[in-house]
């Protein structure tokens, strides 16, 4: 009986082990391709943006390691979902998860030895257009410009996103789809980073968040992505 109750504990111990997440996860080609495909989080290539145009992975961030606002721009990724990380070989995204830690990401996965393994896998790479990654296309609004939108609207929606975040990009359209369905609610789209001293009054901590305001109060959030049925039911329910 004392042998039995030694090994429920030792499988209790070691089960509550593999459950702490404040650990950097290293794992293999396979297994990363894996984790991505079944346990859907964010997937970001700390490389330069002329490696990431050369090839990268399907719906990978690229926020570059060496760049100067490489800590701002991490800290703006959504922190309650997986993130995979990833560069040429893992040194990069190895140093790179160690300082996602320390910024409070719980679960973060790095690919041993970068892309090259996976390239080595022969598993598929998408390249980038010969564009600028962190293209600034979106006009600049000032705080005026963001208390009138609320004032002047019953219902007023701000997106806030960047040009580099992937979630974002697949958020925009189902966005720009809003106002036809629902013509009462005006959208003002803001940069995070062109305009981040203009969003300090909305507490923005991370990437997409959509904000909704009836009557310049805030009655929804949504931060990270959603899908374009769940958003709808939240908007059908509150319009009631």
């Amino acid at each position: 009986m004392k042998n039995i109750l030694s090994v429920v504990s030792l499988v209790l111990l070691f089960s509550c082990q593999g459950q702490n997440t404040d650990i950097i996860r290293n794992v293999d080609a396979i297994r990363f391709n894996q984790l991505i495909c079944h346990k859907e989080g964010i997937i970001i290539d700390v490389r330069t943006s002329e490696e990431f145009q050369s090839g990268h992975l399907k719906d990978a961030s690229n926020i570059d390691y060496y760049s100067d606002d490489f800590s701002k721009k991490i800290n703006l990724v959504q922190r309650d979902v997986p993130i995979y990380l990833y560069c040429r070989s893992g040194g990069r995204s190895s140093s790179a998860a160690k300082k996602m830690l320390k910024l409070g990401f719980k679960e973060v996965y790095n690919l041993n030895d970068g892309i090259s393994s996976w390239i080595s896998e022969e598993l598929s790479v998408v390249k980038s257009e010969s564009k600028l990654i962190n293209k600034k296309t979106n006009h600049n609004v000032t705080k005026l410009d963001i208390d009138n939108f609320l004032k002047n609207n019953q219902f007023s929606l701000l997106y806030i996103s960047t040009q580099w975040c992937v979630p974002c990009k697949k958020l925009k359209p189902i966005i720009d789809g809003l106002q036809l369905d629902f013509n009462d609610i005006n959208i003002l789209n803001i940069d995070a980073d062109i305009n981040k001293n203009e969003i300090t009054d909305f507490n923005v901590t991370s990437i997409p968040v959509i904000i909704l305001f009836k009557n310049n109060i805030e009655i929804y959030r949504n931060i990270g992505f959603i899908s374009k049925e769940s958003l709808y039911n939240q908007l059908a329910i509150i319009n009631r």
